[in-house]
């Protein structure tokens, strides 16, 4: 049984920021550029290898199943069409929709009313509506749980339920609290990038550190075998 992994292993590789590549990379083989290229005449960067007689990017001697199969190398070589995107402006990506001006919503925008006269800051405006929303919950919390009221008392009260009106405004602070916290994505950004590179450079002192330690063992073992000598 081999025993626990030792320091050199259990350290990660020195460049590990990169992200790996994406999933269609594997799709530009030497077997499928060459089929693609072979069957129409032209390289998947658009220049014409050939003199054949090409239509649309296909030739035109080729039966049901080549003309298939051309097809599929098209979907997985050829470049998707950017100028559908930009003229329509937004696209689909994993059941959402994203536009390419994305715009970050504002408390107006979405109907909701302001919670503040001002405008402070996401750092100032935060704990305040945070408070705000445990506060509105502790309210609920105490209506829920009073004496039941009649129908009639409801009714003239203009609620179909005591509790609707700190569930609505519940509500308006959770929008207006995330709407708030999209402010600070440079600034989490930013604070993200510099955790990374300070990880990164402690993971650097901590492979040198180990290097150190290795060198001097080596040198004092060597020194050792002089002394046999």
């Amino acid at each position: 049984m081999s025993g626990p992994p030792s320091e050199e292993e259990a350290l990660p590789i020195t460049n590990t920021l990169f992200p790996p590549p994406p999933v269609y990379w594997q799709s530009y083989t030497s077997s499928n550029i060459g089929r693609y290229e072979s069957l129409t005449g032209t390289s998947i960067i658009g220049k014409e290898k050939g003199k054949g007689k090409v239509e649309n990017g296909i030739e035109l001697d080729l039966n049901d199943e080549e003309k298939i199969e051309v097809e599929t190398l098209k979907g997985k070589l050829e470049k998707p069409i950017a100028g559908w995107v930009e003229e329509d402006g937004r696209w689909m990506c994993f059941g959402n929709m994203y536009t390419t001006k994305p715009e970050i919503p504002t408390v107006e925008s979405i109907g909701i009313p302001k919670m503040f006269h001002s405008s402070p800051s996401p750092q100032e405006s935060l704990p305040t509506l945070l408070s705000s929303f445990l506060h509105t919950i502790l309210l609920l919390l105490d209506v829920l749980t009073s004496s039941a009221r009649t129908p009639d008392e409801l009714m003239h009260s203009g609620w179909a339920h005591e509790g609707d009106q700190y569930i609505q405004h519940l509500s308006n602070l959770a929008a207006t609290m995330m709407i708030t916290s999209n402010q600070l994505r440079q600034t989490q950004s930013e604070s993200t990038l510099v955790m990374m590179m300070e990880k990164e450079v402690e993971e650097r002192k901590k492979q040198t550190d180990l290097l150190k330690r290795k060198c001097k063992e080596i040198a004092g073992n060597i020194r050792k075998l002089k002394m046999r000598e």
